[in-house]
């Protein structure tokens, strides 16, 4: 009995020992296959606007980001840490308040965004690329989206690829993606919508060309500024004469208090829209809690 015990003893070590091995080396294998995933990723190479060709060898650590929506875009995906400028209208996430602002697009301080360091300078207009990429720095630019929402999605992937989270970038386009498909399937109950204008201020609104116009034929409304093409000023007359139903006033309600304006149906019965934050204004990932909100606004008995 003493030698059956010390063999079974004996065996039992044996087993245990190459379990253990077994472990190691397949937890090894799998930390080597991460590792192998993440530097697969790069380089990863993108073309801007202009048809130039960006290769990132390694996600930029320190991001110049003079657009509010990629602002918004790598604070969702939890990459807000590598953004050390931004310009100075960004008004969202509240911790891109501390962030060193470095002007506006038009009037940029090219000597503070030098001084950042930064290994990348992102634009969504043309005017200061040739002047920045002349102080040697990396700048990629990419027209800003404005004429459909449903692109947002892809630039939020984009990031994620840029700066190597595409887990988090793909989890937040998909979410974004699921939602305005149930959108679309609430929609199919309505058979004809009402007709909207939308005022950006002092009577400028969007044509049907537009991000915004695109939220208009999701929801089935009739925008009043059909013929036009990107924004444009309305007259009064032209408002009064094709009578909106419904009225957005993005930033303020500066057309309930203009007698102009006291007859059109959207005005007698109190159908202004004064959304309380700029969701609609910024191709981000609240570009789509802006459109639910709207929808519950303008159709309360489908969209509870």
């Amino acid at each position: 009995m003493i030698v059956q015990t010390k063999q079974i003893s004996w065996v039992l070590a044996f087993a245990c020992f190459i379990f253990v091995i077994t472990v190691a080396c397949n937890t090894d294998n799998q930390s080597r296959s991460s590792s192998s995933q993440d530097s697969d990723h790069f380089p990863y190479t993108v073309v801007d606007s202009n048809g130039k060709i960006l290769t990132f060898d390694q996600a930029p650590k320190r991001i110049v980001a003079l657009d509010s929506a990629v602002v918004e875009i790598l604070f969702a995906i939890g990459e807000g840490d590598r953004i050390v400028g931004v310009h100075n209208f960004v008004s969202f996430p509240p911790e891109a308040s501390n962030i060193t602002k470095v002007g506006d697009a038009y009037n940029l301080n090219k000597e503070s965004i030098l001084d950042l360091n930064p290994d990348l300078v992102f634009l969504f207009s043309e005017g200061a690329v040739e002047d920045l990429e002349k102080l040697g720095l990396k700048v990629f630019y990419l027209e800003t989206l404005h004429n459909d929402f449903r692109e947002i999605p892809e630039s939020i992937r984009l990031w994620g690829n840029i700066v190597g989270n595409q887990q988090a970038s793909n989890q937040i386009a998909q979410d974004f993606e699921n939602r305005i498909k149930s959108i679309e399937e609430v929609m199919l109950k309505v058979d004809e919508g009402v007709s909207v204008f939308q005022d950006e201020g002092s009577l400028w609104t969007p044509g049907s060309d537009t991000m915004i116009g695109s939220v208009f034929d999701l929801l089935k409304l009739s925008n009043i500024a059909h013929d036009i093409s990107g924004y444009s000023q309305l007259s009064p007359e032209i408002i009064v004469d094709r009578n909106p139903d419904i009225i957005i006033a993005s930033y303020g309600d500066e057309i309930s208090s203009n007698p102009a304006f006291s007859n059109i149906a959207a005005i007698l019965n109190k159908k202004v829209f004064v959304p309380e934050e700029d969701r609609l204004s910024v191709a981000g990932p609240r570009y789509v809690e802006g459109i639910e909100i709207l929808a519950k606004w303008v159709y309360p008995k489908f969209f509870k």
